[in-house]
């Protein structure tokens, strides 16, 4: 498969045998990797996405300052962009795409064994996909998967509800209504209710930037969502 091939490709030793793409004898083909994602991605998913949501958007910041070119050659140590020529090492082949023409997803991942180009068809998407892997800090690794942090999640999400917790959530740094309502995948009005409850409360608060409103968390909210370290 074509998946199998490209983490081939990527995996130091180039044999995906030798690594977690393993199968134990008479499992079902991918049992390990539902097993793997129930155990280290399901429970944590909500710290995980806000992570890889945070990275994104610096990203995207970072095109807006140095342009793509910058962007590209700063993802990662083993990426390097002279246009047209996307060049990712530890591959068998160097990659070309155009991201001016049929565009390019640039896609972080907390799993990926190293920097991986798939094709569209591959991908998913409408264009080739560069994953590059984000590997966390022991600290950013203990605040995304230390199992007191997820009992204190679920007891904010009892407090507040489910929903409400995560707006909260996604309110690490200033956002508008509307990248919650993506991130989330929630309405604009179900969002302004959330928002506006958390509001009166004290948790939240909203400010204006470039003719943007932008909603923080107040000294309440952290103490109640509690800091990552």
């Amino acid at each position: 498969m074509k998946v199998r091939r490209k983490l081939r490709h990527a995996s130091p030793s180039g044999t995906p045998g030798n690594g977690f793409l393993r199968r134990a004898p008479g499992a079902a083909p991918h049992a390990d990797t539902r097993r793997f994602s129930s155990v280290a991605v399901v429970p944590f998913w909500g710290r995980i996405r806000n992570h890889l949501e945070q990275e994104r958007e610096a990203r995207g910041r970072a095109v807006l300052s140095g342009g793509v070119e910058s962007l590209l050659n700063e993802l990662h140590p083993s990426i390097s962009w002279h246009a047209p020529l996307l060049h990712v090492d530890d591959q068998q082949e160097e990659q070309r795409a155009d991201p001016l023409g049929e565009g390019l997803v640039i896609a972080p991942s907390l799993f990926a064994p190293g920097p991986m180009v798939l094709d569209a068809e591959t991908g998913g998407q409408d264009a080739p996909v560069l994953v590059y892997n984000v590997s966390p800090t022991t600290d950013t690794a203990a605040g995304l998967w230390q199992q007191q942090e997820e009992d204190r999640t679920a007891a904010l999400s009892d407090l507040l509800g489910h929903t409400r917790a995560n707006v909260l959530e996604s309110l690490r740094s200033p956002v508008s209504i509307s990248e919650i309502s993506r991130r989330l995948d929630l309405s604009h009005p179900s969002v302004s209710r959330h928002l506006g409850v958390l509001r009166r409360s004290g948790m939240v608060a909203a400010e204006r930037r470039d003719n943007l409103t932008l909603h923080r968390l107040t000294h309440l909210g952290e103490a109640v969502l509690g800091r990552r370290d």
